[in-house]
């Protein structure tokens, strides 16, 4: 059992079409790469020594793995749905991740979820050092998913 913070952080996106709610939102894991992993979903603290990586992770299917997860799913042919994730980084702390999903534009999204990150370290009384923030959208053709994930894991 890892006791161990986790040191790395990937952030990834997704979208995707289904023939079910459940199927889009599948769907829409396995275009972010997060697809293949039970996903287990985490509260919001990023540990203070993580660091972010580009691609995905090297995790055997089928492994339970945490997920700060925003996902959306709609039936309405046309709608804009965007799920959005932002990591707050501490200038000497640890990090917040927030998450925000629905209706709407990616500037939206982003606008509420960087705004869920300042308040969170003004709450706790932590230095903000920057934000990192990733968003997806997905025009509904018939039942549509939006999935945005921080995965935080172990080298």
């Amino acid at each position: 059992m890892r006791t161990a913070a986790p040191d790395l952080l990937w952030l990834t996106i997704g979208h995707a079409e289904g023939e079910t709610k459940l199927n889009a939102f599948d769907n829409a894991l396995i275009a972010a790469g997060i697809g293949h992993w039970n996903l287990v979903k985490v509260t919001s603290v990023a540990p203070k020594a993580a660091t972010f990586v580009e691609g995905p992770l090297n995790i055997e299917a089928g492994s339970v793995v945490p997920a700060v997860l925003a996902s959306c799913h709609s039936e309405n042919a046309g709608e804009l749905i965007t799920a959005c994730v932002g990591v707050g980084v501490g200038a000497d702390s640890h990090g917040m991740i927030m998450e925000h999903s629905g209706p709407g534009a990616p500037d939206d999204m982003e606008s509420v979820v960087r705004q869920m990150v300042r308040e969170s370290f003004q709450r706790r009384g932590l230095e903000l050092e920057r934000i990192v923030v990733g968003s997806v959208s997905h025009t509904v053709e018939r039942i549509g998913s939006s999935v945005a994930a921080v995965v935080p894991w172990w080298r």
